[in-house]
This record gives C-alpha cells, structure tokens and sequence, in this order.
C-alpha cells in the first residue's frame, strides 16, 4: 500500500495535524489520531508541482492536505493514473519554457506591431465627425497657445488664397478653415481633426506663386480626407495605452493627448496617399503642379544649406523622398 505523510487542514481554522495519506480503490484515504476520512479521487485537486514548495491536495468541503514529500506523491498519483498537463510539464523544463517564452513575445510583437494598429485604425474610421471636431477644438487651442502667432502676411493674400481653397475643396460635411500663422516652426503645414489647417508665414513666402500654397493646402486636405490623423492618433494611443497598463498609469496617455496630436509623423505610405490626393484634386480644378515641385525644391535647398542647424522640424525626412515628390509633381498628367 502506498503511504505518504501530510499536514492536515480543516479549512476553518490554521491547526495543522499529522496524518498519513493512501490510495485505495480509486479513493485517498486520511488517517492521522483524532481523524479519519475517505474522499474519491474525482472529488479532489492537486497543485502543480514547485521545486521547493510542498504539493496541496484540496478537498470539497475546503480542507486540504499539504505534502512535503513531493517524490513519493508524484510516484503515488502516477500509480492512480494521475497526470500533469501539459503545461506544467512543458514549464518543468527548460526547453518548453524557453519555447513558450518565445512564443510569447512573438505574440506580443505580432499584436503590437500589426493587430493593435490595425484595430485602431479601424475604430478611427469609424468616429463620428462630430467627435473628430471637437478633438480638433482641443488641438487647435494647444497649437495656438504653444506653437503660433499672429500672422504677418497682408489680408488681400491670405483671402485669395482662402477663396481659391474654398473653391476645390469637397462637400464631406466638414467645415474647412485655413488659419495662417507665424512660427518658429520654419515653412510648415499642419492639419487638424475637423478641418483646421494651418499654414505658416515662412512657407507662404517661400513659395514661388500661390499654386504651390494651394498645392500644400490639397495635400493637408489629403490627410483630412483620408483620415490619417485619427488613424495615426487612434494608432499612437492604443499602443500608448497598452504599453500604460503593462507598465504605468494609462492616465499619463490619455493627458498628453493634445500634445501626442501635433508630433504625430504620417507614414510614407500615408505622406504618398496625401501626394497622390492632392495631385488629383489639382488637376481636376486646373491647378498646375509644377509650382508644387518648385516649392519642394525650394525647401530642400534651405534645409540643405541650414544643415544641422536648422530650428525647423523633420519635415522633409518624414515625407517620402523629396525628389520623388519632385518628380511626382512635374510628371504630365496622363
């Protein structure tokens, strides 16, 4: 008969009594001085095996049994047919959880680098527009409080170019506005959920004429219209929050979403989506583009010349190559 000691609880109070444990006919018996019981087999749990802990038999009503001899048990459930799964026998060694610790960070790495995007993007498209501006409205006070100033550019300029604008510009239920502001930010463009965009003074002036202003404008449309603003902030976040509930408190994610918003870089698939958008949306107004490119040109020469220097952001290295983008713009329209 195969016999293994124990320590006996009641599961009602700590006291602890000797007994000793046997299988007999599909049923553990107990046996210790002042107790004596016979439970089924069927009827009890059996913790996984620990290198230095002792193994714990639970019982139905609550009481368990813990024992230390974790070598005689193992050979006395082996003898009951008793076995582990298989994933306590894959973690008893080192190979199975190697493996599985492997098989672990690619699943973390294949959720973090296509799933959750991917899931995102989707929820993204799905934003009611109505949400869309009123996240514009709280990025749109963040950018005027931090990044601009007011414009220096004349009047007459800015309303011919607002008007030109406003005559290419689709019927999507949004209400598009062009703000132009002055920055330190060099010549740049910014849109924002809803339908903001702005354009700064440095890039008005660096263009050759104002099809190149109206040329970046169709291309922040572009983004606007593809929706690659909540897609990247959609994106950004749900990676931001996943990694904050794995390692820190999600509220710092949601805080910083403002923030998040404007130092959002597109992608170069998205920057070519913009491209194309605008490309399009010029020639069917018939808008050259050639001015585009010049002003391409142009940006590139100055970011050239300035070097490592420059107080202007990345926005070049960002974007696909510029003269891929040069050459996009000067191709003819077939």
């Amino acid at each position: 008969m195969n016999t293994v000691d124990a320590r006996y609880f009641d599961g009602r109070s700590s006291r602890a009594r000797q007994v000793r444990l046997s299988v007999n006919n599909g049923h553990l018996d107990i046996v210790g001085d002042d107790i004596e019981r016979r439970v089924p087999l069927s009827e009890l749990r059996v913790s996984e095996p620990l290198s230095h802990a002792p193994r714990v038999v639970t019982l139905g009503d609550g009481a368990f049994c813990e024992i230390a001899d974790n070598a005689e048990f193992s050979r006395i459930l082996a003898a009951t047919g008793h076995r582990d799964s298989f994933v306590v026998a894959w973690q008893s060694r080192w190979r199975g959880a190697l493996i599985a610790l492997i098989g672990l960070v690619a699943f973390l790495f294949a959720a973090y680098r296509w799933v959750l995007p991917a899931a995102a993007e989707y929820a993204a498209l799905q934003v009611p527009l109505a949400w869309e501006e009123r996240l514009g409205r709280e990025a749109t006070a963040f950018v005027e409080k931090r990044i601009f100033s007011t414009t220096q550019l004349p009047s007459e300029r800015r309303e011919a170019l607002i008007n030109r604008f406003d005559a290419i510009t689709p019927e999507d239920g949004r209400d598009y506005a062009i703000r132009f502001r002055a920055s330190k930010i060099g010549p740049n463009a910014l849109a924002l959920p809803g339908g903001m965009i702005y354009v700064t003074d440095a890039l008005v002036e660096l263009a050759p004429d104002d099809d190149a202003v109206l040329g970046v404008l169709a291309h922040e449309l572009g983004h606007i219209e593809q929706r690659h603003l909540m897609r990247r902030l959609f994106t950004s976040a749900a990676v931001g929050a996943a990694a904050a509930v794995l390692f820190g408190d999600v509220s710092t994610v949601l805080a910083a979403l403002p923030a998040l918003l404007i130092d959002l870089d597109y992608s170069r698939a998205m920057e070519r989506e913009a491209d194309l958008f605008a490309v399009e949306l010029l020639r069917a107004n018939g808008i050259p583009t050639g001015s585009l490119a010049t002003l391409f040109e142009r940006m590139q020469q100055a970011h050239d010349k300035r070097g490592s220097q420059s107080d202007w952001p990345a926005y070049l290295s960002t974007h696909p190559p510029t003269p891929e983008r040069i050459e996009l713009f000067r191709k003819p329209a077939s």
